[in-house]
C-alpha cells in the first residue's frame, strides 16, 4: 500500500516537474522573442533619432551658410565617377567666403595636394525646399575669384547627402558627390592657392 502511495506521489511530482520545465521553456522563448523585439525597436528608435539630428544639423548649416561638402566621388560632364579622398576634395562655404579644391593623393600639384585650390567670395546664395515632403534643398550660389566666376548648384537631401555641379570659365563642369559637414567638425586639408 505504501509503495503504491509513493509511486503515485512520485508520478504526480514528476508530472508537475515536467509541466514546470515545459512552462519555463515556453516562457524563455517568449522572453527571447520579447527581448529581440525590444532590441529591434531600440535600434529603430536610435536610427530615427540620428536621422532627426542629421536633419536639424543640415538645416542649420544651409541656413547659416556654413558647411563643407566633402566629396567621396568626382565626375566630369560625362558623369564618369572617380573615388577621391574627402579630406582634399571639397567645397567649403563660410558665410561670404568660399574655397573650391580638388586634390590627389598621388601627386603634389600646384596647391601641394595634387590639384588646385581656389578661394573666392560668395556673391549669391539662395536655397529652395524641394521634394515631396519639402525637406530637401536646392542651393544656388556664385563665387567670384581672381581666376573667374563659378556657378555652383547643390542638391542636398534632409540628412546632408549632397551632389554639387560647378561650372566656371571653361566649357565643362565638375561634379562633387559626398556629404555636408559642419565647419567645426570637418577634417579637410586646405592646400595653397596660387591666385
Amino acid at each position: 500500500m505504501k509503495i503504491k502511495i509513493y509511486s503515485v506521489i512520485l508520478i504526480f511530482t514528476m508530472a508537475n516537474l515536467n509541466a514546470l520545465f515545459s512552462q519555463d521553456g515556453k516562457a524563455s522563448k517568449a522572453d527571447i522573442n520579447e527581448q529581440k523585439a525590444y532590441e529591434k525597436q531600440k535600434k529603430k528608435d536610435e536610427r530615427e533619432l540620428e536621422r532627426q539630428q542629421n536633419m536639424e544639423i543640415t538645416s542649420k548649416m544651409i541656413k547659416l551658410q556654413r558647411f563643407v561638402l566633402e566629396a567621396d566621388y568626382l565626375s566630369n560632364k560625362y558623369g564618369n565617377k572617380t573615388p577621391v579622398s574627402p579630406t582634399i576634395n571639397f567645397i567649403m562655404v563660410d558665410s561670404l567666403n568660399a574655397t573650391i579644391q580638388v586634390g590627389s593623393a598621388y601627386s603634389i600639384g600646384y596647391n601641394g595636394v595634387g590639384g588646385e585650390t581656389v578661394n573666392g567670395r560668395v556673391t549669391k546664395y539662395e536655397y529652395d525646399f524641394v521634394g515631396k515632403k519639402k525637406d530637401s534643398y536646392n542651393i544656388s550660389m556664385n563665387i567670384i575669384s581672381s581666376v573667374g566666376i563659378y556657378d555652383i548648384h547643390l542638391q542636398v537631401n534632409p540628412e546632408g547627402h549632397a551632389d554639387a555641379t560647378i561650372r566656371g570659365n571653361w566649357s565643362g563642369q565638375l561634379n562633387y558627390y559626398g556629404n555636408l559637414v559642419p565647419l567645426g567638425v570637418s577634417k579637410v586639408y586646405k592646400g595653397m592657392s596660387r591666385y
